[in-house]
């Protein structure tokens, strides 16, 4: 069985009283999992705005792998 499959069971044996906790700490993941996700968006904003960053990582490619040309 999948681990939401077995997830949703377990939610479902609970008592209704803990539901709404259940619905908060869902809330909480979501809002968490956001902040993840805009924090690594901003780290590659950041890595791509760094040119020399960017021209060393592109030099050692080319050292490794052969120059790559757009077409």
């Amino acid at each position: 069985m999948t681990e939401r499959a077995e997830l949703l069971k377990k939610i479902d044996r609970l008592s209704p009283k803990y539901y709404g906790e259940v619905y908060d700490f869902v809330g909480y993941l979501q809002q968490r999992a956001q902040s993840e996700e805009n924090d690594d968006i901003a780290a590659y904003q950041a890595m791509a705005a760094d040119t020399e960053r960017e021209q060393e990582a592109r030099e050692w490619c080319n050292a490794y792998f052969g120059p790559a040309y757009a077409k």
